[in-house]
């Protein structure tokens, strides 16, 4: 069962613990005009559904929930004279790449908090963590953060929310991360954004049976990258160990990877996000995939 308010498991009971902890706090009330229970200080939707619905767009009712509210309030009392908290920041705002690649996707993230020196240079990074962080997409998507964060030279602080606003503890967090040297660790080659470089040359260059196929290779898995939300997990390790050693080795292999390169990033683009498409391709995936992993394909990271 999922929690009635934040949506999270909660067992067999209405709330999950957070939530049913602030409820006790009456932090969280049930509405009289929606009917529904949410923040006390949040405007419910009947009282926004005035808005003209020829707009596409409306602002949020606040930036920050209750709970980053509170993690807010005590990172801003637990860090150094001087020091400064950013909240919601995109990692494009204080991370660059060293290469001159044209396209930064995975920079387009956000970080809940960003601390910063009394020059406005990024110290810490901090993100504050609740059950949907246990979620194999977020899994992967918090990893790719914490590896930018780390090759950068920038400390990231995990925080869950199930242990509650301990200032204390977040206090020491912080100490210990701005008095620990900074140590950089290489995760990335400078190749990394080829994946979609070549998206964008697929779209100029429609006619992909010029290409070889040692070019064509180096393309990313489009349909699994997007099933499985990352173009380095074990599932697609499995399928680009297939494509290079076995699909590679035959003239019909060859054929079915030009084909797939050439219409997959179409299908991709029109098609990804719905849920036939995720449900039906996750599907045949999976088979295939354990039945590679059956085959002796292995599992574990790999570079092509």
């Amino acid at each position: 069962m999922r929690c009635i308010v934040c949506g999270n498991e909660s067992g067999t009971y209405q709330f999950c613990r957070s939530c049913y902890a602030k409820k006790e706090k009456g932090q969280i009330i049930k509405c009289q005009q929606c009917g529904k229970w949410h923040d006390k200080d949040e405007l419910c939707s009947m009282q926004t559904s005035g808005s003209d619905d020829n707009f596409l767009y409306e602002a949020k009712t606040k930036l920050l929930s209750h709970t980053e509210q509170e993690f807010y309030s005590a990172l801003k009392q637990t860090v150094p004279e001087g020091y400064s908290v950013f909240p919601q920041i995109n990692l494009a705002a204080f991370v660059e790449r060293t290469d001159n690649a044209r396209y930064r996707n995975e920079l387009f993230r956000n970080v809940d908090f960003l601390i910063c020196g009394t020059s406005f240079e990024p110290k810490i990074a901090v993100e504050i963590n609740d059950s949907t962080h246990n979620n194999q997409k977020r899994i992967e998507r918090d990893k790719k953060v914490e590896a930018i964060l780390e090759e950068a030279g920038i400390p990231l602080i995990s925080l869950w929310t199930n242990y509650g606003v301990n200032y204390p503890y977040i206090k020491e967090r912080i100490e210990k991360a701005l008095t620990s040297p900074v140590e950089r660790r290489r995760h990335f080659d400078k190749s990394e954004n080829e994946e979609v470089e070549n998206q964008e040359e697929l779209k100029q260059s429609p006619d992909l049976s010029q290409k070889t196929v040692s070019e064509t290779k180096k393309k990313g898995c489009y349909v699994a990258t997007c099933v499985y939300g990352s173009y380095d997990c074990p599932q697609v390790w499995v399928l680009r160990r297939y494509r290079d050693k076995r699909l590679n080795q035959t003239w019909y292999g060859k054929l079915f990877i030009r084909l797939y390169y050439r219409f997959s990033p179409t299908l991709v683009a029109l098609f990804g996000d719905t849920a036939v498409f995720q449900n039906m391709n996750r599907s045949i995936l999976d088979r295939m995939v354990e039945s590679l992993r059956r085959k002796g394909f292995e599992d574990s990271p790999y570079k092509d």
